[in-house]
């Protein structure tokens, strides 16, 4: 069945203001204007491109920081976003710790040093599903109003938001610092303070004011943190939930979310639709996304499994929904949550995770990088390297959208300025899969006639599948991609790398060249306004000065764009692939006593020198990249070197006697277990470290995190069943016991030792 699916561009041209958004932005100490206009921010008048993960310092070791910051950088992010957690920082009144966990400079400056923008999101209050959100416990038995504009709540803000800006002194973008974005507050009158967690049942909370007092509060939490020092270049607000009033005049960038799946509610199919969403300040202000869900908080009533294609769909959407080039994912780490000896366990409500936040991100809160990593990397990329064509291009419906969610039919939009255009298509349903579109047939009409393609071959999408493709994009040297059935991915120095989205050879509709001018490639058409070439991957050339290279989807999402011995490079592998500087470092993990296959890794182009494990490592040719290979190495721990005592079916003591902790660094365990939940513990002390609620798939901890203990008294784990509890009265008719009713068993089945293993590259 052919699908017909218009798009009609025409006047898609955006008209830029900037005389409203003047006291946004600064000058860094390098002459470099950050400004802002009524679609997004512009670094010296181009367009300033931002994807930001969500990653919490204080719900993360710190000695882990840097490796976490590296893998948010490797998925394509540009920025970093943390809550601060007021509660942490302020134990007592008055007592302030920034030590450890809690060092949000030293957390900025990481940041820093590998090119991350950093954008800290600093409460007072902070959802999160933290305890009271982040407020001081000791402000309940003080005589005052939180979130409030009660001049005793204010102050005591006021001090906390001092302290903090010294910690953030010297480290806004006008010091040639990273820190651009302040959030201020969080979800005001949506998301409650519940007070219930620490003082029981009839503790009450308050969500905030509504109407001018919202708008008052706002404003003098910013007229606190200017007073504070805290100098952000952008203050910013989220702008969901109900009652909420008008945010000051032009002074806060307003941040939206979305979730696919964040509550046992029906999925949020609204998600896979195009224009689901009003935005009240578009075209005004800037659009930001700040909480584009990277997946769900697990707990007691509902346990998600996150879907790989969730977080790519909710983004893909969004973005051709409206004009942005500010993506921002809610998590896209996991964390944990710290323990608080003075006031105890930090989850918001006892049916979260007393100790666990893995949100099931893309990055664990172990640090594994799971499927939703690599599926949204190349939305990432697309956004990085075309976001100066994404942000003059309006957002414009289909002739004949889809709005209902559960509408069995390819939804599609397209970013266009009415000269090109991006196409966004997403064939997924959410609740209920779409059928499989066999040919699909898209028409743009721009201000200088209809572009209708494919021309030569089938453009099909799977069902679940996605694309975004370009129509009329300069490849420079006086050529234009009028249209292709591939999503481009990088521009390089004389290439651009596009991916193919699905099965089959794609097609490339070129002007500015003729057909003697293709080099490379045996599939070339003439057409009225160009050439038309067919290929599946590899490359071509045009006009001999420009290369066109096509990969598939696998090496797209494992790819990554550096700069690298001086160059900017495409870099991919089959493996966890990080860059630092001119270092390639490939990991994974393999089974203990097992015998690795070599690590690989191509790049384009290719260095000029590549060394591993002190010796030179030769390229291959791999189409059109150049591949290089490095043996890897065995596990230094012995497949026995973990003793496992079973003391009964749903209790495992794990120890490793006679090993140094420095040795079980990098052991990780795949625990399949059957029950409710599973927890962790240190036998040593009892103190609870680790804690998963059964999802119906192993829970795979990083047991090298607990080294000292493991190498000690050992980890004890232990599975408890699903169970009810029921009230129950004596003979006269009080309430004085409980009956529980368990349902199902507590089992340990299997506990599946693993070690990460690497290999570096150093690249000239």
């Amino acid at each position: 069945m052919k699908h017909d699916i218009v798009h009609d561009a025409r006047g898609a041209a955006l008209t830029f203001r900037r005389d409203h958004l003047t006291h946004w932005g600064g000058m860094d100490p390098q002459g470099r204007r950050l400004t802002a206009n009524n679609y997004c921010f512009e670094i010296d008048g181009e367009p300033l491109p931002l994807v930001a993960g969500e990653f919490q310092l204080q719900r993360y070791p710190a000695d882990e920081w840097e490796q976490g910051l590296l893998a948010l950088k490797s998925a394509g992010c540009t920025a970093v976003s943390s809550y601060v957690f007021w509660n942490l920082v302020e134990p007592r009144p008055g007592e302030f710790d920034f030590t450890g966990g809690n060092d949000v400079r030293r957390f900025a400056e990481l940041c820093h040093r590998h090119g991350l923008l950093f954008s800290p999101r600093i409460g007072p209050y902070n959802n999160a599903e933290f305890s009271v959100g982040g407020l001081p416990p000791w402000l309940y038995g003080m005589p005052l109003t939180e979130r409030s504009n009660d001049p005793r709540y204010l102050r005591l803000v006021g001090r906390y938001y001092r302290r903090l800006g010294q910690e953030l002194s010297g480290l806004y973008w006008q010091d040639g610092g990273p820190v651009v974005i302040v959030q201020l507050e969080n979800e005001l009158t949506h998301a409650p303070n519940d007070w219930r967690t620490l003082f029981g049942y009839t503790a009450t909370d308050h969500r905030g004011p509504t109407g001018q007092d919202f708008t008052a509060h706002m404003e003098h939490l910013r007229q606190l943190a200017r007073e504070a020092d805290i100098d952000a270049p952008v203050f910013s607000m989220t702008g969901w939930g109900t009652a909420t009033g008008e945010p000051p005049a032009d002074t806060f960038l307003v941040g939206y979310g979305g979730y696919m799946d964040l509550h046992p509610r029906p999925r949020n199919s609204g998600l896979t639709v195009f224009g689901s969403q009003d935005f009240p300040y578009r075209g005004h202000l800037p659009v930001a996304f700040c909480e584009l869900g990277g997946g769900s908080p697990t707990r007691a009533a509902y346990r998600p499994v996150t879907a790989p294609d969730d977080v790519l769909i909710g983004a893909l959407t969004r973005l051709g929904t409206v004009e942005t080039i500010m993506l921002g994912y809610y998590m896209m780490h996991g964390g944990t949550n710290p323990v608080r000896g003075d006031f105890g366990w930090m989850a918001k409500e006892p049916e979260f995770s007393l100790l666990s936040y893995d949100f099931g991100a893309p990055v664990s809160e172990y640090g594994e990088r799971r499927a939703p990593f690599y599926r949204t990397a190349p939305l990432n990329r697309l956004v990085t390297e075309f976001g100066p064509e994404l942000a003059r291009m309006r957002a414009v419906q289909a002739n004949d959208p889809v709005t209902d969610p559960e509408e069995d039919r390819l939804r599609t939009a397209v970013r266009s300025d009415g000269a090109s255009a991006f196409v966004f298509l997403a064939n997924y349903g959410n609740r209920t899969p779409l059928s499989a579109r066999d040919e699909v047939s898209l028409a743009v009409r721009l201000d200088s006639g209809d572009v209708r393609f494919p021309r030569r071959t089938r453009l099909s999408v799977a069902s679940g599948g996605s694309a975004v493709l370009p129509v009329g994009l300069d490849l420079g040297d006086g050529v234009t991609l009028l249209s292709g059935t591939a999503q481009p991915l990088a521009r390089l120095r004389g290439h651009t790398v596009f991916f193919r989205p699905g099965e089959g050879p794609v097609e490339y509709t070129l002007s500015g060249v003729d057909d003697t001018r293709i080099g490379g490639s045996d599939s070339v058409i003439g057409e009225s306004d160009g050439v038309t070439v067919v290929t599946a991957e590899g490359s071509f050339t045009v006009n001999e000065t420009l290369g066109i290279v096509t990969v598939d989807r696998e090496q797209a999402e494992h790819s990554q764009v550096a700069q690298v011995a001086g160059e900017r490079r495409f870099v991919t592998s089959p493996d966890d692939l990080t860059v630092d500087g001119d270092t390639v470092t490939l990991t994974r993990r393999v089974p203990l006593g097992a015998d690795p296959a070599p690590f690989t890794w191509s790049a384009l182009p290719g260095p000029a020198s590549v060394r591993a494990d002190n010796r030179t490592v030769r390229a291959e040719q791999d189409g059109p990249l150049s591949r290089y290979t490095a043996t890897a190495p065995r596990p230094a721990l012995a497949p026995d070197a973990v003793v496992v005592e079973e003391i009964s079916p749903s209790r495992w003591l794990l120890r490793a006697p006679g090993t140094r902790p420095e040795d079980l660094a990098r052991l990780w365990a795949d625990i399949d277990y059957t029950g409710d939940l599973c927890r962790l513990f240190d036998a040593g002390t009892g103190a609870l470290i680790g804690d998963d609620f059964h999802h119906g798939v192993p829970w795979r901890v990083k047991l090298g995190r607990f080294r000292e203990a493991l190498a000690g008294s050992g980890v004890q784990l232990r599975v408890e069943p699903r169970a009810t509890t029921e009230r129950i009265s004596d003979a006269e008719g009080i309430l004085l016991d409980s009956r529980e009713d368990v349902q199902g068993r507590a089992e340990i089945h299997a506990v599946r030792l693993s070690a990460e293993i690497d290999r570096q590259f150093s690249c000239c």
